[in-house]
């Protein structure tokens, strides 16, 4: 779906004027994490290169829920970026002290 699109281009507005953004992966969306996306197979864009570009944008807090990375097998060292690991309860704590939270 266009979703991860929408998602990530919300996150760069609002961080072009000057809201403080973190960004959370979780359920299906650790795998827009991974390097050698092939879109084209779907006809779609992939975000790795807008993810790339994140830092020049000032986020930087950017996280993935531990579980959903266990459940696909996957681990950090097979994504394009650093992400910060959270387990349920950190996961809880990061959106009980957000100040708004988009969901898409």
């Amino acid at each position: 779906s266009e979703s991860p699109s929408e998602t990530l281009d919300a996150a760069l507005v609002c961080a072009a004027f000057g809201q403080t953004v973190s960004l959370l992966f979780q359920g299906d969306g650790v795998w827009q994490l991974l390097p050698e996306q092939q879109g084209q197979v779907l006809e779609r864009k992939t975000l790795i290169a807008q993810l790339g570009a994140l830092p020049l944008y000032d986020v930087t807090a950017i996280y993935a829920d531990a579980e959903s990375l266990r459940e696909r097998g996957l681990g950090t060292d097979q994504l394009a970026l650093p992400v910060t690991l959270l387990e349920s309860g950190a996961l809880r704590d990061l959106l009980s002290a957000q100040d708004a939270v988009l969901r898409f």
